[in-house]
């Protein structure tokens, strides 16, 4: 893909300093004249914080010992408040009890402050005796006044610091007791253990993902073949399969090590400790985490032996269970094969990018940026002594090293060069670095975020344009068990020709069977089970696809804007609650209902993008002219980005964020060296 000076010749202006949102995951688009700041203002409203909140430290909770004991009057006044709370409504009885007893007593004076405004809350409360007030230190004509908001107290019920529950955030008020009073707390570090408690088969589904044959089967089916798991146990010398029994099972061995002579028919991934020949026969020792049997699944018979090698434990499953819960594998295979066979990405034709290839950051100037993240941004990059222009994502390392991010843009630049050329993902060319920056040069030529042209609603034809693109791009990502969580329109780019590309990777995990409990994305786009804490898995992409194509199709938000209520919209997404504007067709109704179902399970697209790809709305849509590139963009879009390419003024001339001096004079640090 290729963009010439004389394409881009009213574009290429440096643009205004990319401002930095302090605290912030959020990307911020670069806004280039008024008309556009005032569309974008609309569009981000401030909403754009993303969050993050990782819980997934490889510890294991432990509930507190002893329990903080209560009255029994206590406690029914600390359930009667949680009752009717969309954070605590779904969970189990055993699930409440513990709960209750994590809640600890505070006891405060007249006076105290319980949380701090600018400071981060990591408890929720409920209060149980006592009046309390909400401060807030507000400007007012020039000077700073402290204003009491609100107040609590045990008679209404109250509570307060659900928020601290779902991630860290600089607290906008603080809370000061007015009396002596009491307060219940509970931690987030307990919280989140009590949700994630209920997922006691997380070993169970790392076990299952170890095995390659079951790597693209939904979390949905995962669970379910989880919890069909049947453990056995062999002594020393026991014979596992008989080469004239009917071997109709799948192994994974657990504890110990199995002989088996079906080498041949072993995975790769399969651990192997050592080989022998016995009666002409190779024989292969198979240790823990090794597996065997799988072929009986795709309905194959075949004479083998396996033999315990001293004490033996396996998890197995059998064929009929199965074929019960994900269907015969040989149309699994079919079906997979067939959508490997769409993804494969379009050719480039000749490789006329050689130089770009080996370029340098030195050897590429810098034009402007057009979107901006915590750490990163991306812009336009002329090869100096040629009219080809690139797009270029670069990492500022005092960033980067500031917000302790090194593993997590090694992480994002290995996953964009393994995707490349994916669909909807630019060819990664090359990877450079200097004492400033890490950069990755991308095969495309970026125009804008998709927020950028949505100042006003698109059509359906348009909107569903872009719906397909990201259907396929999420088809493709989960096949490779890469969960995407940036399905958002200001995160989502906008090349030159107006197809949607994915440049936007730090969200993005790859996940093994298990579910993952990190809070963060952007905050409109959240699922519920995220809200909740429950964990989450690939079903969250596609809740995020329904907000984005209501979003399209109305400029607003479903479930409405946190500038107006943090809160609020958080519960109305947990509840689903949702009013379709009158002006949506049937069709896209009922898929965005579908998309935005409260249960992730049920959800469309929870089994797969095929339920997604076969939804009345998509009529017409070509799938594969979609995944090659080659569907025609529908003329409302490319209207709307040559458009936006117009209000590029050459007045726009401030530079590029760019380093201090004392940080260009520095050498670069040691951890970059592996970047190239």
């Amino acid at each position: 893909m290729e963009c010439t000076q004389a394409v881009m010749k009213v574009s290429l202006q440096p643009s205004q300093q990319v401002v930095e949102l302090v605290g912030s995951e959020s990307p911020s688009t670069i806004s280039l004249n008024p008309k556009n700041q005032r569309s974008r203002q609309d569009l981000s409203r401030a909403r754009l914080r993303a969050l993050e909140s990782s819980l997934e430290n490889g510890r294991l909770w432990v509930p507190p010992s002893p329990s903080h004991r209560k009255t029994w009057e206590e406690q029914a006044h600390i359930e009667r408040i949680l009752h009717d709370h969309f954070l605590f409504r779904k969970l189990t009885d055993s699930q409440c009890h513990v709960l209750l007893d994590c809640m600890q007593r505070v006891e405060v004076k007249a006076g105290d402050i319980v949380v701090q405004q600018g400071g981060e809350g990591e408890c929720f409360y409920v209060v149980g005796s006592g009046e309390f007030e909400v401060l807030a230190i507000q400007e007012e004509d020039g000077k700073e006044v402290t204003k009491v908001l609100h107040r609590y107290t045990s008679d209404k019920l109250s509570s307060f610091g659900e928020l601290a529950l779902m991630y860290n955030k600089p607290l906008q008020a603080s809370v000061r007791a007015v009396t002596t009073g009491t307060l219940w707390a509970l931690k987030r570090e307990d919280f989140r253990g009590i949700l994630m408690s209920e997922f006691s088969n997380i070993p169970s589904l790392k076990l299952l993902r170890s095995v390659e044959l079951f790597t693209r089967l939904t979390m949905l089916q995962l669970n379910q073949l989880a919890d069909s798991l049947v453990e056995v146990t062999f002594v020393d010398g026991q014979m596992i399969v008989d080469k004239n029994g009917d071997a109709s099972s799948l192994y994974i061995i657990q504890r110990g090590r199995v002989n088996s002579d079906a080498w041949d028919l072993l995975s790769s991934q399969t651990k192997v400790v050592q080989s022998s020949r016995e009666d002409g026969n190779y024989v292969f020792e198979i240790d823990e985490g090794g597996h065997f049997g799988e072929w009986a699944f795709f309905g194959e018979r075949i004479a083998f032996t396996a033999m315990s090698v001293g004490d033996v434990t396996c998890s197995t499953i059998a064929k009929e269970k199965f074929d019960s819960i994900v269907g015969p594998l040989p149309k699994v295979s079919q079906s997979d094969s067939k959508l490997k066979d769409s993804l494969v990405p379009k050719g480039h034709g000749a490789d006329d990018d050689s130089s770009f290839r080996k370029a340098q950051l030195s050897d590429l100037e810098w034009k402007m940026c057009i979107y901006a993240a915590d750490c990163s941004e991306i812009g336009l990059v002329q090869l100096r002594g040629s009219d080809k222009i690139k797009s270029l994502k670069r990492f500022y390392i005092k960033r980067v090293k500031d917000l302790h991010k090194e593993t997590h843009v090694f992480d994002e630049k290995d996953l964009m060069k393994s995707l490349s050329q994916s669909t909807c993902v630019p060819e990664v060319l090359c990877t450079c670095a200097d004492q400033s920056y890490l950069g990755i040069l991308l095969n495309c030529c970026l125009c804008c975020s998709l927020a950028s042209i949505l100042h006003t609603p698109l059509n359906e034809s348009s909107a569903r344009f872009y719906a397909a693109s990201v259907v396929i791009a999420l088809e493709n990502l989960h096949q490779r068990s890469i969960l995407y969580r940036g399905v958002s329109a200001d995160i989502l780019m906008v090349d030159r020709s107006g197809h949607l590309q994915l440049v936007d990777f730090r969200f993005a995990k790859k996940l093994q069977g298990e579910r993952t409990y990190t809070i963060c994305g952007i905050a409109d786009s959240l699922a519920p089970e995220i809200v909740l804490g429950r964990g989450h898995g690939f079903s969250a992409d596609w809740w995020a696809l329904g907000v984005l194509i209501y979003f399209m199709l109305q400029s607003d938000m479903p479930f409405g804007s946190w500038r107006e209520s943090e809160l609020e919209p958080f519960a109305k997404i947990a509840k689903g609650h949702l009013v379709m504007p009158s002006t949506f067709s049937m069709e896209v109704v009922d898929l965005i209902t579908k998309l935005l179902e409260v249960n992730e399970n049920a959800r469309l697209g929870a089994k797969g993008a095929e339920s997604v790809k076969r939804h009345p709305w998509f009529d017409g849509i070509d799938w594969k002219q979609i995944a090659d590139g080659t569907f025609t963009v529908p003329q409302e879009i490319t209207d709307r980005v040559d458009s936006y390419v117009e209000t590029l003024t050459e007045d726009l001339t401030a530079s590029p964020s760019m380093p201090s001096e004392e940080t260009a004079d520095q050498a670069a640090p040691e951890w970059i060296q592996d970047w190239d």
